[in-house]
Protein backbone atom coordinates (compact mmCIF):
# COMPACT_ATOMS: atom_id res chain seq x y z
CA UNK A 1 0.00 0.00 0.00
CA UNK A 2 1.01 3.19 -0.77
CA UNK A 3 3.01 5.76 1.30
CA UNK A 4 0.56 8.18 0.78
CA UNK A 5 -3.03 7.46 -0.29
CA UNK A 6 -6.10 9.10 -2.27
CA UNK A 7 -9.52 7.68 -1.48
CA UNK A 8 -12.26 8.35 -3.61
CA UNK A 9 -15.80 9.90 -2.93
CA UNK A 10 -17.92 7.83 -0.73
CA UNK A 11 -20.78 7.58 -2.79
CA UNK A 12 -22.64 4.82 -0.57
CA UNK A 13 -22.82 6.12 3.03
CA UNK A 14 -20.82 8.27 5.36
CA UNK A 15 -17.62 9.11 6.14
CA UNK A 16 -16.12 8.95 9.50
CA UNK A 17 -12.45 10.68 11.06
CA UNK A 18 -11.77 9.94 14.77
CA UNK A 19 -9.26 11.21 16.73
CA UNK A 20 -6.40 9.29 18.93
CA UNK A 21 -8.39 5.32 20.47
CA UNK A 22 -5.67 4.57 21.98
CA UNK A 23 -6.52 1.40 22.78
CA UNK A 24 -10.31 2.12 23.78
CA UNK A 25 -11.83 0.11 21.41
CA UNK A 26 -15.56 -0.61 23.30
CA UNK A 27 -15.52 3.11 23.67
CA UNK A 28 -15.10 3.43 19.73
CA UNK A 29 -17.71 0.22 19.21
CA UNK A 30 -20.41 1.98 21.43
CA UNK A 31 -20.14 5.72 19.58
CA UNK A 32 -20.05 3.61 16.07
CA UNK A 33 -23.35 1.96 17.59
CA UNK A 34 -25.01 5.28 18.69
CA UNK A 35 -24.10 6.45 15.24
CA UNK A 36 -25.58 3.05 13.19
CA UNK A 37 -22.62 2.76 11.55
CA UNK A 38 -22.82 0.21 8.94
CA UNK A 39 -19.71 -1.04 7.40
CA UNK A 40 -20.90 -2.08 4.46
CA UNK A 41 -22.02 1.27 3.44
CA UNK A 42 -19.78 3.58 5.98
CA UNK A 43 -16.31 4.21 6.50
CA UNK A 44 -14.13 5.10 9.30
CA UNK A 45 -10.55 6.56 9.36
CA UNK A 46 -8.29 6.56 12.28
CA UNK A 47 -5.63 9.43 12.24
CA UNK A 48 -3.60 7.06 13.72
CA UNK A 49 -2.07 6.43 17.69
CA UNK A 50 -4.67 3.57 17.58
CA UNK A 51 -2.53 1.41 19.93
CA UNK A 52 -0.99 1.81 23.65
CA UNK A 53 -2.66 3.20 27.13
CA UNK A 54 -5.93 1.66 26.51
CA UNK A 55 -7.22 -2.10 27.23
CA UNK A 56 -7.36 -3.23 23.40
CA UNK A 57 -4.39 -2.41 21.36
CA UNK A 58 -4.03 -5.83 19.64
CA UNK A 59 -7.86 -6.27 18.86
CA UNK A 60 -7.70 -2.02 17.42
CA UNK A 61 -5.06 -3.38 15.19
CA UNK A 62 -6.85 -5.86 13.88
CA UNK A 63 -10.16 -4.29 13.48
CA UNK A 64 -8.37 -2.12 10.58
CA UNK A 65 -9.09 -3.44 7.40
CA UNK A 66 -8.13 -0.34 5.12
CA UNK A 67 -11.44 -1.10 3.16
CA UNK A 68 -14.52 0.11 5.80
CA UNK A 69 -11.88 0.85 8.64
CA UNK A 70 -8.91 3.28 7.35
CA UNK A 71 -6.35 4.27 9.94
CA UNK A 72 -3.37 6.39 8.80
CA UNK A 73 0.18 5.95 10.99
CA UNK A 74 0.69 7.81 14.07
CA UNK A 75 4.01 7.92 16.38
CA UNK A 76 2.45 5.43 18.64
CA UNK A 77 2.58 3.03 15.77
CA UNK A 78 6.12 4.09 14.45
CA UNK A 79 7.06 3.62 17.83
CA UNK A 80 6.20 -0.22 17.92
CA UNK A 81 7.98 -0.73 14.66
CA UNK A 82 10.96 0.84 16.07
CA UNK A 83 10.89 -0.96 19.80
CA UNK A 84 10.46 -4.72 17.22
CA UNK A 85 13.28 -3.48 14.74
CA UNK A 86 15.91 -2.19 17.55
CA UNK A 87 16.58 -3.31 21.47
CA UNK A 88 17.27 0.77 21.88
CA UNK A 89 14.42 2.17 21.00
CA UNK A 90 12.36 -0.39 22.85
CA UNK A 91 11.79 1.56 26.24
CA UNK A 92 10.43 4.92 24.51
CA UNK A 93 7.63 2.45 23.08
CA UNK A 94 7.50 0.74 26.58
CA UNK A 95 7.47 3.94 28.63
CA UNK A 96 4.37 5.44 26.56
CA UNK A 97 2.15 2.58 26.92
CA UNK A 98 3.40 0.13 24.89
CA UNK A 99 3.69 -2.87 27.57
CA UNK A 100 1.30 -4.60 26.24
CA UNK A 101 3.59 -5.28 22.74
CA UNK A 102 6.17 -6.50 24.95
CA UNK A 103 4.43 -9.45 26.15
CA UNK A 104 3.38 -10.43 22.85
CA UNK A 105 5.43 -13.40 21.28
CA UNK A 106 7.95 -12.41 18.38
CA UNK A 107 5.60 -13.95 15.83
CA UNK A 108 2.76 -11.89 16.91
CA UNK A 109 4.88 -9.32 17.21
CA UNK A 110 6.11 -9.60 13.34
CA UNK A 111 2.38 -9.85 12.62
CA UNK A 112 1.12 -6.89 14.07
CA UNK A 113 4.36 -4.76 12.83
CA UNK A 114 3.61 -6.34 8.83
CA UNK A 115 0.18 -4.67 9.20
CA UNK A 116 1.34 -1.54 10.15
CA UNK A 117 3.80 -1.02 7.91
CA UNK A 118 1.06 -1.34 5.38
CA UNK A 119 -0.66 1.49 6.59
CA UNK A 120 -0.28 4.89 4.65
CA UNK A 121 1.52 8.20 6.67
CA UNK A 122 -1.20 10.50 5.11
CA UNK A 123 -4.62 10.31 3.18
CA UNK A 124 -6.70 12.42 0.87
CA UNK A 125 -10.46 11.53 0.63
CA UNK A 126 -12.65 13.34 -1.83
CA UNK A 127 -15.85 14.63 -0.24
CA UNK A 128 -18.72 16.14 -1.94
CA UNK A 129 -17.56 19.20 -0.14
CA UNK A 130 -13.74 18.97 -1.08
CA UNK A 131 -10.45 17.23 -0.25
CA UNK A 132 -9.96 16.31 3.53
CA UNK A 133 -6.73 15.51 4.31
CA UNK A 134 -5.37 13.28 7.16
CA UNK A 135 -2.01 13.48 8.98
CA UNK A 136 -1.22 12.55 12.50
CA UNK A 137 1.02 15.19 13.98
CA UNK A 138 1.17 18.42 12.06
CA UNK A 139 1.27 20.23 8.52
CA UNK A 140 5.18 21.54 8.03
CA UNK A 141 4.71 25.22 6.79
CA UNK A 142 0.71 25.16 6.36
CA UNK A 143 1.24 23.31 3.48
CA UNK A 144 -0.47 20.20 2.22
CA UNK A 145 1.99 19.97 -0.81
CA UNK A 146 5.12 19.70 1.90
CA UNK A 147 3.04 16.60 3.19
CA UNK A 148 3.19 14.94 0.36
CA UNK A 149 6.51 15.46 -1.26
CA UNK A 150 8.09 14.49 2.79
CA UNK A 151 5.50 11.09 1.78
CA UNK A 152 7.51 10.59 -1.72
CA UNK A 153 10.75 11.05 0.04
CA UNK A 154 10.48 8.60 2.48
CA UNK A 155 8.30 6.23 -0.39
CA UNK A 156 11.09 4.23 -1.83
CA UNK A 157 12.77 3.57 1.36
CA UNK A 158 9.85 2.82 3.09
CA UNK A 159 8.30 0.13 0.33
CA UNK A 160 11.78 -1.56 0.40
CA UNK A 161 11.26 -2.39 4.53
CA UNK A 162 13.75 0.51 5.49
CA UNK A 163 13.79 0.80 9.34
CA UNK A 164 12.57 3.85 11.29
CA UNK A 165 15.33 5.08 11.78
CA UNK A 166 16.34 5.03 8.42
CA UNK A 167 17.45 9.14 7.14
CA UNK A 168 14.87 9.26 4.98
CA UNK A 169 12.21 7.63 7.07
CA UNK A 170 13.48 9.74 9.75
CA UNK A 171 13.45 12.73 8.12
CA UNK A 172 9.77 12.13 7.07
CA UNK A 173 8.63 10.61 10.44
CA UNK A 174 10.02 13.53 12.49
CA UNK A 175 7.13 16.36 10.98
CA UNK A 176 4.76 13.89 9.94
CA UNK A 177 4.33 11.72 12.99
CA UNK A 178 5.55 13.75 15.94
CA UNK A 179 6.10 17.25 15.14
CA UNK A 180 3.87 19.99 16.99
CA UNK A 181 4.05 23.08 15.09
CA UNK A 182 0.45 24.01 14.60
CA UNK A 183 -1.01 22.94 17.70
CA UNK A 184 1.54 24.90 19.37
CA UNK A 185 0.38 28.17 17.72
CA UNK A 186 -2.93 27.32 18.94
CA UNK A 187 -2.29 27.11 22.49
CA UNK A 188 0.07 30.21 22.14
CA UNK A 189 -1.22 32.71 19.92
CA UNK A 190 -4.91 31.68 19.89
CA UNK A 191 -5.57 30.75 23.30
CA UNK A 192 -2.69 32.44 24.90
CA UNK A 193 -1.88 29.26 26.60
CA UNK A 194 1.91 29.31 28.10
CA UNK A 195 2.77 26.57 30.85
CA UNK A 196 5.93 27.74 31.44
CA UNK A 197 4.53 31.03 32.21
CA UNK A 198 1.48 30.25 34.34
CA UNK A 199 0.27 29.02 37.56
CA UNK A 200 -1.49 25.83 37.36
CA UNK A 201 -4.59 27.81 38.43
CA UNK A 202 -4.16 30.39 35.50
CA UNK A 203 -3.46 27.19 33.30
CA UNK A 204 -6.97 25.91 34.04
CA UNK A 205 -9.06 28.88 33.83
CA UNK A 206 -7.72 29.24 30.38
CA UNK A 207 -8.42 25.98 29.35
CA UNK A 208 -11.96 26.65 30.64
CA UNK A 209 -12.00 29.74 28.03
CA UNK A 210 -11.28 27.45 25.41
CA UNK A 211 -14.27 27.63 22.83
CA UNK A 212 -14.74 31.66 23.59
CA UNK A 213 -11.09 32.80 22.77
CA UNK A 214 -11.56 30.38 19.67
CA UNK A 215 -14.39 32.67 18.55
CA UNK A 216 -12.65 35.24 18.93
CA UNK A 217 -9.80 34.63 17.02
CA UNK A 218 -8.93 37.26 14.37
CA UNK A 219 -7.63 36.40 11.06
CA UNK A 220 -4.00 37.02 11.62
CA UNK A 221 -4.01 34.58 14.73
CA UNK A 222 -6.01 31.84 11.54
CA UNK A 223 -3.55 32.47 9.05
CA UNK A 224 -1.57 29.85 10.23
CA UNK A 225 -4.11 26.97 9.81
CA UNK A 226 -5.13 28.12 6.51
CA UNK A 227 -3.50 25.26 4.97
CA UNK A 228 -2.20 25.35 1.30
CA UNK A 229 -3.13 22.44 -1.20
CA UNK A 230 -6.32 20.91 0.63
CA UNK A 231 -9.49 22.12 1.58
CA UNK A 232 -9.62 21.00 5.24
CA UNK A 233 -6.89 19.08 7.83
CA UNK A 234 -8.05 16.17 9.93
CA UNK A 235 -5.03 15.90 12.85
CA UNK A 236 -4.15 13.57 15.99
CA UNK A 237 -1.32 13.57 18.07
CA UNK A 238 -1.72 16.70 20.77
CA UNK A 239 -4.49 16.73 23.38
CA UNK A 240 -7.18 19.10 23.15
CA UNK A 241 -10.23 19.62 25.83
CA UNK A 242 -13.10 19.21 22.48
CA UNK A 243 -12.72 18.57 19.06
CA UNK A 244 -11.62 21.84 18.13
CA UNK A 245 -11.62 23.67 14.56
CA UNK A 246 -9.56 26.69 13.08
CA UNK A 247 -9.25 27.72 9.39
CA UNK A 248 -8.62 24.65 7.86
CA UNK A 249 -7.60 22.48 10.26
CA UNK A 250 -9.58 20.32 12.51
CA UNK A 251 -8.00 18.83 15.55
CA UNK A 252 -9.34 15.15 17.30
CA UNK A 253 -7.28 14.36 19.90
CA UNK A 254 -9.41 14.74 22.96
CA UNK A 255 -9.94 11.47 24.95
CA UNK A 256 -7.91 10.18 27.70
CA UNK A 257 -10.41 7.09 28.79
CA UNK A 258 -11.72 9.30 31.52
CA UNK A 259 -15.34 9.07 32.52
CA UNK A 260 -18.05 10.79 31.18
CA UNK A 261 -15.25 11.32 28.01
CA UNK A 262 -16.11 10.28 24.31
CA UNK A 263 -13.57 10.32 21.50
CA UNK A 264 -14.03 13.30 19.04
CA UNK A 265 -15.74 10.99 16.21
CA UNK A 266 -16.63 13.61 13.20
CA UNK A 267 -18.57 12.92 9.60
CA UNK A 268 -17.20 14.32 7.35
CA UNK A 269 -19.64 13.82 4.46
CA UNK A 270 -21.81 16.34 6.09
CA UNK A 271 -19.65 18.64 7.63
Amino acid sequence: MPIYRKISQNRAGRDFVVGDVHGHLKQLQKQLDALAFDPASDRLFCLGDVVDRGPDSAAMLDLIDQKSVFSILGNHEAMMIAGFESPTDVQLHFSNGGEWFYDLNRSEQSRLVDKVRQWPWAMAIDTSHGTAGLVHGDVPESSWEKVEKLTQFAAEAWAEGAAMSEPRIAMAAQPLLWNRGLIRRLYRDVLGLDRGKMTDAQYEDAFRQWTTKLAGADSEQCRAFQISGIDSVYLGHSYVPVATSIGDCRFLDSFRGETGEELSLICISSE
